[in-house]
């Protein structure tokens, strides 16, 4: 009887340590500071037809990954996009998103209520594709393929018919 407890414990242990190992462990990333607002400052309402601008404030040089989540909660990626392939951005206040001559605007147009922009910074350029994943598959993602520094920002805004 007590080498069968012997043994059961023993093989309890061993998985046990064998479980521990395979867990990855969370990366220690400097921090990034982001921010971001739109050009209306801390109003953050727009109705139907407006045109937004993004204000970026970047505490580092670093490549961006910029989400839309609509009021029905898909997510459209904004940076990088088929007009604006490069992502990399060098520190600074204010950094226009888009700039005129990127050749694409967001207006305001269906659904309409509450939505969200999720900016990630990393110091690395990644491939991420949006297809069925949620926004924090996403940044989970981002964070994995960061070697040393990584900042995110979420910003409100409502839309309105």
């Amino acid at each position: 009887m007590t080498k069968i407890v012997l043994i059961f414990t023993f093989l309890t242990l061993v998985a046990c340590t064998t479980a521990v190992e395979t867990i990855p462990q969370a990366k220690q990333l400097d921090v990034i500071p982001v921010e971001l607002t739109t050009h209306l400052g801390d109003k953050q309402q727009f109705i139907r037809g407006d045109e937004i601008q993004f204000l970026l404030s970047l505490g580092s040089d670093a490549y961006i990954y910029m989400y839309y989540i609509d009021a029905k909660r898909n997510i459209t990626q904004i940076l990088p996009n088929i007009n604006q392939q490069s992502n990399y951005y060098s520190a600074g206040y204010f950094l226009t998103i888009p700039e005129y001559e990127d050749g694409y605007r967001f207006l305001i147009k269906e659904p309409f209520g509450e939505e969200s922009i999720w900016i990630f910074a990393s110091d690395q350029s990644i491939d991420i594709k949006v297809s069925n994943k949620t926004i924090e598959s996403i940044k989970q993602k981002i964070k994995m393929n960061t070697k040393r520094e990584f900042g995110e920002y979420t910003l409100k805004i409502i839309t309105l018919p």
